[in-house]
């Protein structure tokens, strides 16, 4: 099978080596890159675009898995996440693909990795279809694929569910109905059956740390928001609109940063105000010091002014 996820992360593989040039002072290599990625985007959204997702195989015959054309597997997880990610999405086709997925893949033990499931082996499909549905990769609650959800919806400014997604896959929200999923309530597992099994919350293969170091970028990167940058520590948070702030102690290139966020609008995104050592800076990237000190930095969020609204107030 010819596989759409690969595109996407050749999409971004591509956006990253277009900031690495830039950083680098090479616009022509980044030019380069910015025509291969701005091609494979136009690909994407041309072939694999289903209506109301994205697909997510093609078979050698061109053929899709993943669409509405199909009986079973009609919507995978990966196949919506990543075009986000990736960048390749418009927002209307980025919300939509999530809304999808919240709709179709969604459960409160977590987002499934495709649905329907297949009922009977299909040598053509293979593998997938050996487990039953609900199960693994057949229509099973594949955890490590949730945290690229997560990110996603970070990426479209959607904290509340991005945050309830982090929650529901919470190893430690799964003490009080531990005879369901008979895992340890303190590591992440490979999989929990999906409710089209009759075990639908029963967990196996614990302690995978793929899982583990992708929910950590999520929270700490795209939740909270604080994320390294060739340029400083960049503060972008998307968080639920319910929370007031939160506090941040990040080391980073050797100096110590104190970081308060408020909310007092109760937004999930947008930095309004900076301030760093009682000074406000543009934008919303802190300056890396190195200089082994404490810096103290105040961020408020809030809906940002539109170019020039500020000056004509």
């Amino acid at each position: 099978m010819a596989i759409h996820l690969g595109a996407n992360q050749y999409g971004k593989a591509l956006l990253d080596m277009i900031e690495l040039c830039e950083f680098r002072r090479d616009p022509a290599q980044a030019d380069r890159y910015r025509a291969d990625y701005e091609h494979m985007r136009g690909l994407v959204n041309e072939y694999a675009w289903d209506g109301e997702w994205y697909v997510r195989y093609f078979d050698h015959d061109g053929s899709p898995i993943g669409s509405k054309k199909n009986a079973q597997g009609q919507i995978w997880t990966n196949g919506q996440s990543w075009p986000v990610i990736s960048g390749f999405a418009p927002r209307d086709r980025a919300v939509r693909a999530l809304e999808s997925v919240n709709r179709l893949l969604n459960t409160p033990n977590g987002i499934k990795l495709s649905a329907p499931g297949y009922d009977g082996f299909d040598p053509a499909k293979g593998g997938v279809t050996t487990y039953p549905p609900g199960a693994k990769e057949n229509g099973g609650i594949f955890l490590h694929a949730n945290p690229w959800v997560m990110i996603a919806e970070t990426l479209v400014g959607n904290g509340d569910r991005a945050f309830e997604y982090y929650n529901q896959i919470n190893p430690a929200a799964k003490n009080d109905v531990i005879d369901t999923y008979e895992c340890e309530p303190y590591v992440y597992a490979q999989n929990i059956l999906g409710n089209e099994h009759p075990l639908f919350g029963l967990a196996r293969n614990s302690w995978l740390s793929g899982t583990a170091s992708w929910t950590y970028q999520v929270g700490t990167k795209h939740i909270l928001g604080v994320m390294p940058s060739y340029g400083g520590l960049e503060i972008n948070p998307c968080i639920p609109k319910a929370w007031n702030g939160f506090s941040v102690r990040r080391q980073f290139r050797g100096a110590q940063y104190a970081i308060e966020v408020t909310n007092p609008d109760h937004v999930s995104k947008g930095v309004r105000k900076l301030v760093v050592d009682g000074v406000a800076i543009a934008g919303n990237v802190i300056p890396a010091f190195d200089d082994q000190q404490l810096h103290t930095v105040e961020v408020t969020l809030g809906a940002v002014a539109a170019v020039g609204e500020e000056a004509a107030q």
